[in-house]
């Protein structure tokens, strides 16, 4: 099952012959058959006894969300375990069907599930005994949010946000009331940006406040904002203006959400379009690839830190960068043994997203700015490797040549260790624990 990307603003669609959307952590996919249930019944058990009930020493239950392609569709299911499955592999005797396209997020207890069509999210309990039954709908499609423009960020169990770049609104809400407590219109100054719209992407909360990443991009001319930039809401004032923090020595923040360290240092990358605006794009951009970051309530960029990550690789771009513990990242970059000029087709910028395995997987280390690369990954195209994290630990997913997949969780000396494989037609969309 491989990934191709289109120009349009995160939204993930799969076919293994047609071109897809970029890269979108946390909205990923799921699917599988429940006997007789229409959508979301738990099935009975016959999972080895990794997946039983959990003794009080052991970690909280495992939620796996899987996409399976299917004659009409392309299905996603989730898999509610007790930890990862000895056997490497998953029941789907066990599975739920969740639909296509939707949007997964854990919390302790429950599962939510985002329809971008209908902007509903699915609360789904989960009991002691890993059974699964049905709770609350909330629906935002009243307040005129929907789609895969509208990003939820989850601040706690009682506080949650979608942030809505199409509507231009952000809407507070309880998740564990299943209540929308307001939705006010964003700042209209900071919607627009020299005639292009802007894209939110994704988000993350920490102390009182919410981050995101910023871009204004024009998909179809390419035009673009040139400068890394990130969003800061209130939790306490979602009606106030957003901050917006620069750094023009950057590419653009477009695709890659921020994230934080455990220091309270919230990070932006500047990932240019996955590389696309370094490599591929009619415009292209000579604003390397970077990380910059703000410091905990700081309302300014740290000036004293700043890493070039093309530099740090020595790779002409990279397509994604993943937090990992220990102050390092995982960076999915082009290999530096192969000359861009020798494949690149300046007719057509699709190129970039083409099959040959031009990508290969190296870690950086944020306090020096290191590289050293993960040998044991294969070399892959864009669109086919993912890379997923739980635990405080990433997992990067390789497809097969019989159109089956593999995950593989990678640490930060560099280390890889498959603890899945699936079948054809079959990968991994979603990681989280419960």
């Amino acid at each position: 099952m491989r990934l191709h990307v289109l120009p349009l603003k995160s939204q993930f669609i799969r076919d293994r012959s047609r071109a897809v959307r970029p890269y979108r952590p946390n909205f990923l996919r799921l699917v599988t058959f429940c006997a007789a249930a229409p959508w979301l019944l738990a099935c009975s058990s016959e999972e080895e006894s990794s997946s039983r009930p959990r003794a009080q020493s052991s970690p909280s239950p495992l939620a796996i969300v899987t996409e399976r392609e299917g004659p009409e569709a392309s299905l996603h299911y989730l898999h509610v375990l007790a930890d990862w499955p000895r056997s490497g592999k998953l029941d789907y005797a066990t599975a739920i069907e969740l639909g296509e396209l939707v949007s997964v997020h854990a919390e302790p207890g429950a599962v939510f599930v985002y329809q971008p069509e209908d902007g509903t999210i699915q609360k789904l309990d989960v009991d002691d005994e890993l059974e699964v039954s049905t709770a609350e709908v909330i629906s935002f499609a009243a307040h005129g949010i929907s789609g895969f423009g509208a990003e939820p960020i989850w601040v706690t169990r009682d506080l949650a946000f979608m942030l809505d770049e199409a509507s231009g609104q952000i809407a507070r809400w309880n998740p564990r009331t299943m209540e929308i407590e307001s939705v006010d219109p964003i700042e209209p100054s900071v919607l627009e940006r020299d005639g292009l719209p802007i894209q939110f992407q994704q988000g993350i909360a920490h102390g009182d406040r919410l981050f995101t990443a910023v871009t204004w991009r024009d998909w179809e001319t390419f035009e673009s904002h040139p400068a890394a930039a990130l969003g800061i809401f209130q939790q306490d004032a979602p009606d106030e203006a957003p901050r917006i923090l620069e750094d023009s020595r950057c590419a653009p923040s477009v695709a890659i959400n921020p994230f934080k360290d455990d220091a309270g240092n919230v990070y932006v990358v500047g990932d240019g379009g996955l590389g696309f605006d370094l490599l591929a794009s009619p415009k292209k951009i000579s604003s390397p690839q970077c990380v910059v970051r703000v410091r905990p309530g700081a309302d300014a960029l740290d000036p004293d830190f700043f890493i070039d990550l093309q530099e740090a690789t020595g790779s002409p771009a990279f397509y994604t960068v993943h937090p990992m513990a220990d102050r390092k990242l995982l960076v999915n970059l082009w290999s530096a043994d192969v000359a861009v000029e020798e494949v690149a087709n300046p007719e057509d910028p699709s190129w970039y997203w083409d099959y040959p395995p031009y990508f290969e997987y190296a870690i950086v280390d944020l306090e020096d700015g290191s590289s050293k690369p993960v040998a044991d990954l294969q070399r892959a195209a864009v669109q086919f490797s993912i890379t997923l994290r739980v635990d405080d630990q990433n997992f990067v997913q390789l497809y097969r040549e019989d159109g089956g997949s593999s995950l593989h969780r990678v640490d930060p000396d560099g280390s890889v260790t498959q603890v899945l494989e699936s079948g054809e037609g079959t990968d991994v969309q979603y990681l989280g624990r419960l």
